[in-house]
């Protein structure tokens, strides 16, 4: 079998990609790696979200003023959307707080379950849900 690769495809209001890909880089340190215009307008950015290759790009108008043609379409309101992203992090509280400093909004506040692990979700500002949840100390640093 051939190797694999995915990419994921976000999309925001058309005039907005640089704006979210801006927001992308402050709140999650994610890094740009190429950007595409069309006629001088720029279309998409790609970024690099830890080792996950994502496509910022803008949701073309007239499918988003005509649902007929079908999408992919921009979130209308926050966490109108079918998939929700989730983030592995180090320290929680603090990807929160940058987050939040970058635009963000509360969706749940960080929260422990009974085994210890501790999530957060999050609105961005072009209305897609990020889940947040803390990796988990290993058993052996525990210990040292």
């Amino acid at each position: 079998m051939s190797e694999i690769s995915v990419t994921l495809s976000l999309f925001v209001e058309h005039g907005r990609e640089q704006a979210a890909a801006d927001f992308y880089a402050t709140a999650f340190g994610a890094q740009k790696v190429q950007e595409h215009t069309h006629d001088g307008q720029l279309i998409a950015v790609d970024l690099l979200l830890g080792s996950m290759p994502i496509s910022v790009a803008g949701a073309n108008p007239r499918r988003q003023a005509d649902s007929a043609l079908g999408g992919p379409f921009h979130p209308q309101s926050a966490g109108a959307v079918s998939a929700v992203l989730r983030l592995t992090v180090a320290d929680i509280d603090a990807v929160v707080a940058q987050a939040l400093a970058a635009g963000a909004a509360v969706r749940d506040a960080v929260q422990e379950d009974d085994t210890g692990s501790r999530s957060a979700s999050l609105f961005d500002p072009f209305g897609h849900i990020w889940s947040l949840t803390e990796r988990k100390a290993s058993a052996s640093r525990l210990a040292a």
